[in-house]
């Protein structure tokens, strides 16, 4: 079994890769700018979203940051903890989890946004997400790794979700399993 700070595959890693994309950082910035900044980013999951929204964090000048998950407790933490009127941009990472309510009160207080979210609402589209087999393997390489020879089985089996997949790539560098062994994805 490979010591976890060993794996190719350890958050340390994945998180420093910087997003694929087919047009710079600095383009899809001057395009948020035009649309106000006010937009939001949308794809599946493990698509890249929040990738990209952390390599243009840093283009924003001041920005809060609000990462929304399934958890509506930590939700509801996190959207107290916000200052009356937010300066800067607001960065918000999970813009589906908002109710109405919600996100009306927090429109108010931001004047300019830059979210995402699985599905094109309430702010104009900066950018579409997608992924295929092709950008896994790329990612894997990115990551100095020969891509598996089922890396088009394994994209499909996690429903196109790269994060998921390196999830798996994870668990076989650790626990040494040969690629015909499973992972299953319990979602």
């Amino acid at each position: 079994m490979l010591p976890a700070e060993q794996n190719p595959y350890r958050t340390a890693l994945t998180a420093s890769l910087r997003p694929r994309l087919s047009e710079s950082v600095d383009l899809i910035h001057a395009r948020f700018m035009r649309l106000g900044q006010r937009a939001v980013l949308v794809g599946p999951h493990g698509s890249g979203k929040t990738t990209l929204l952390e390599a243009l964090a840093p283009l924003l000048g001041e920005v809060t940051w609000l990462r929304l998950r399934a958890d509506r407790a930590e939700n509801r933490a996190a959207l107290q903890a916000l200052p009356q009127r937010i300066a800067g941009v607001l960065v918000l990472d999970g813009l589906e989890q908002l109710s109405p309510w919600a996100w009306w009160r927090i429109a108010r207080r931001a004047p300019h946004i830059l979210a995402t979210s699985h599905h094109a609402h309430r702010l104009p589209v900066l950018r579409y997400h997608t992924t295929d087999a092709n950008l896994l393997a790329n990612v894997i390489r990115d990551l100095g790794q020969e891509p598996p020879n089922d890396v088009d089985e394994l994209f499909h089996r996690h429903h196109c979700n790269i994060r998921d997949c390196l999830r798996e790539l994870y668990d076989r560098v650790a626990c040494s399993l040969p690629p015909t062994q499973q992972i299953t994805d319990t979602r």
